[in-house]
């Protein structure tokens, strides 16, 4: 798997709320003892209904985006204040609620921070994959969802598996995925809600197949496997039927994809420069037919190209080395016309582009973070779809409407 334990690029805003407390004695209350609570919030995608601040056993008072209230008559010594009604695309990174201790004469402050990122907007839903092991010592990986508003569900969180590469069937009832839950890695099906997990191919260790594709009819799946010996590229039906094999040759092929209308599958392979180091030769991309047909090399600047998808009929994504960090870029698909979209100092991957090609997915990884982006198809535009977490790899690997 190519993957690099990650880092941070992110779009997102915070805002601090600042209590100012004074009165009189613990456990006293008056006219005089009260608390301004503050909230200042930045970024692109603030909640127009602002929030609901609880202060000790008081009622909720409403607090605008950026705005300040006052609540008196509250209890000296240890008051609990707690922010309500953040967005689903927002996240206390500190404690909330917080203690105050408001004693008679003198002022206390506490402060909240939220960190908020952009929604996939429209009625798109989003599949991810996450590693949440600071360390890095646990190869495991969760599939969860984001919905249109932002909130997250998570598909197989927590049974300490390698559940990765999530990718929806077009008509978004299912979804392809790959897993070692039953030892090898080996590709499996469920419905949109993580229920009914069916597996799909059986090839036994140390073998393994990986990247699923659907067919953008449904019918079929494209996927990598090394149960011969090297990755190849092999077909299936939809419920692992009919394994037909589409690349032969003593190098590797991996990472393939359909094109929007089905009758072409390009792919990376190390054919024409393999080596027994990693990243294991140069990796160019080839385009063939479903059948395997027709393996033409679209790219030769003796780099390494991968993930390849078609953006539209007639042309392809991909992420490359070729300028010394992995970035994002766009090719016709007969590899005319390239033009990099991104220009990150860090790893900048997986381009996906949405179901109607009005933006573009991608991720940026370096050291132990990883966090998701969308984009125009012009490289402008950039905002956060997972908000940083220390030690978090967050990957967007599909869409669907």
């Amino acid at each position: 798997m190519r993957m690099t334990r990650l880092g941070r690029l992110t779009s997102c805003f915070t805002f601090s709320i600042v209590v100012v407390a004074c009165g009189g004695g613990d456990s006293m209350s008056g006219p005089d003892t009260h608390i301004t609570v503050t909230a200042q919030t930045e970024g692109t995608q603030v909640d127009a209904d602002g929030y609901s601040v609880q202060v000790g056993a008081s009622s909720p008072s409403a607090l605008a985006a950026n705005g300040s209230i006052t609540v008196s008559g509250v209890a000296t010594g240890a008051v609990s204040v707690t922010l309500n009604g953040i967005a689903p695309n927002c996240a206390v990174t500190g404690d909330n609620p917080v203690t105050v201790q408001v004693q008679s004469g003198q002022q206390a402050t506490a402060a909240f921070h939220v960190v908020c990122t952009a929604t996939p907007g429209k009625s798109y839903r989003i599949a991810f994959m996450t590693n949440a092991d600071p360390t890095g010592s646990l190869n495991s990986y969760d599939i969860s969802v984001m919905n249109n508003e932002g909130s997250l569900t998570s598909l197989t969180k927590g049974n300490g598996f390698y559940d990765a590469f999530p990718v929806w069937s077009p008509d978004g009832q299912k979804i392809a995925f790959t897993s070692n839950r039953d030892g090898p890695l080996n590709i499996y099906a469920m419905n949109q809600d993580g229920s009914g997990v069916v597996r799909l191919t059986s090839t036994p260790p140390p073998q393994q197949d990986r990247f699923p594709v659907w067919s953008p009819d449904g019918s079929k799946i494209v996927f990598e496997s090394n149960r011969t010996g090297g990755s190849e590229i092999y077909l299936m039906n939809a419920d692992g039927s009919n394994v037909v094999r589409l690349t032969n040759n003593s190098a590797a092929d991996n990472d393939p994809s359909f094109s929007p209308d089905g009758t072409k599958i390009v792919f990376a392979s190390n054919r024409d420069a393999p080596s027994p180091d990693p990243p294991y030769g140069h990796w160019e991309l080839y385009v063939m037919g479903i059948d395997g047909s027709g393996q033409t090399r679209v790219t030769n600047d003796a780099a390494t190209a991968f993930r390849a998808v078609f953006f539209g009929q007639n042309k392809i994504l991909f992420d490359s080395d070729r300028s010394g960090v992995t970035n994002v870029y766009v090719m016709s698909s007969d590899g005319t016309g390239e033009t990099q979209l991104t220009n990150n100092p860090t790893a900048t991957f997986l381009p996906i582009p949405s179901p109607d090609g009005a933006r573009i997915m991608f991720s940026v990884a370096s050291q132990n973070h990883a966090e998701t982006f969308t984009m125009n198809p012009d490289g402008t535009g950039v905002t956060a779809l997972t908000r940083l977490q220390d030690g978090v790899i967050n990957l967007g690997y599909s869409y669907r409407k």
